[in-house]
């Protein structure tokens, strides 16, 4: 599973790297300010794990327009982990939304199971 987290600078928690990485076979990290939603459509990837602990505006923007795209294409690459419920996009699907660390079960699962 080719995966890409798109971060806006804040690390990620060392248990939360650790699912991802576990469900992935090729990982990248790119800086939120480094991609556009056309950039990352062309990289042919399986997931897109958009993390901030605060949802900053920027990943909120490419988050969406990615979540517009994937819904053109009725595809379901994305999953958007913050670190506070609130902050999440509304164009994000609510079953690719995570909260970090309420949702760490649920997140263990789509990894593990490619869901």
């Amino acid at each position: 599973m080719k995966t890409l987290i798109i971060s806006d600078g804040a690390p990620m928690p060392a248990a939360l790297r650790d699912v991802v990485q576990r469900g992935s076979t090729v990982l990248q990290e790119r800086h939120v300010d480094e991609l556009d939603a056309s950039r990352i459509a062309q990289m042919n990837l399986d997931r897109i794990v958009f993390w901030s602990p605060s949802g900053s505006a920027a990943l909120r923007e490419i988050a969406r327009d990615c979540a517009k795209a994937d819904a053109v294409e009725r595809r379901e690459t994305m999953v958007y982990v913050v670190g506070d419920e609130g902050i999440t996009p509304e164009s994000v699907p609510q079953h690719e939304r995570f909260v970090w660390p309420r949702d760490e079960d649920r997140l263990k699962m789509a990894f593990m199971t490619g869901a």
